[in-house]
């Protein structure tokens, strides 16, 4: 049996132990909020786009649910979405990752070039990728920052994406922005830091 006056100290630990903060009750990280203003180009008919930020606040994706391209042919879409970071927050953009979906044959090849840029803002990301077939395998693409420029505070930004998906070759070759097992298109990762 315990002694009575290590009882006391261990019911006191149990009653004082939830009160003291730990790693697992840390905050959780903030979340961007997203909005699509627009998209426009063969790639992105209407009502095919959408944004998401992702559940631990770490990045937020884009998905273009339309955006195959057959062989000899292309397709584009610009997106502008407005991105607000909670008060209090700021955030800088430190990769963009495309994901393409290919089902390419042998002699077809795709191209992807993406530019991303905040209105107002001097970050940019760009990308001009290709890859040849035969190909069946997801394809990534990624543009890291250079340099992380964190937005000014309090503020909400224009995020524009261009991309220009091409595929040449067998007509029946294609490519497809779209990741079919997470259905993300565009990934943003993102860094945070209180103001």
């Amino acid at each position: 049996m315990f002694g009575t006056k290590k009882a006391a100290a261990i019911l006191a630990g149990a009653l004082i132990g939830p009160l003291l903060p730990t790693a697992a009750q840390a905050a959780p990280a903030p979340t961007i909020t997203l909005k699509v203003m627009g998209a426009f180009g063969s790639g992105c008919p209407k009502d095919t786009t959408d944004a998401q930020p992702n559940e631990d606040g770490t990045a937020f994706s884009l998905t273009y649910s339309a955006f195959r391209v057959y062989g000899n042919d292309y397709k584009n879409c610009k997106m502008t979405i407005r991105v607000a970071a909670p008060q209090g927050w700021t955030y800088a953009v430190t990769s963009v990752i495309n994901r393409v979906t290919p089902d390419l044959q042998d002699k077809s090849s795709a191209k992807l070039q993406m530019n991303a840029w905040f209105t107002g803002s001097p970050w940019t990301a760009s990308a001009d990728n290709s890859i040849s077939g035969p190909n069946t395998s997801l394809w990534t693409t990624m543009s890291s920052a250079d340099t992380l420029i964190y937005a000014p505070c309090s503020q909400s930004f224009n995020l524009n994406i261009n991309n220009t998906l091409r595929v040449n070759g067998n007509a029946s070759s294609s490519a497809e922005l779209l990741d079919t097992d997470t259905q993300a298109s565009t990934i943003f990762n993102l860094s945070w830091k209180q103001c």
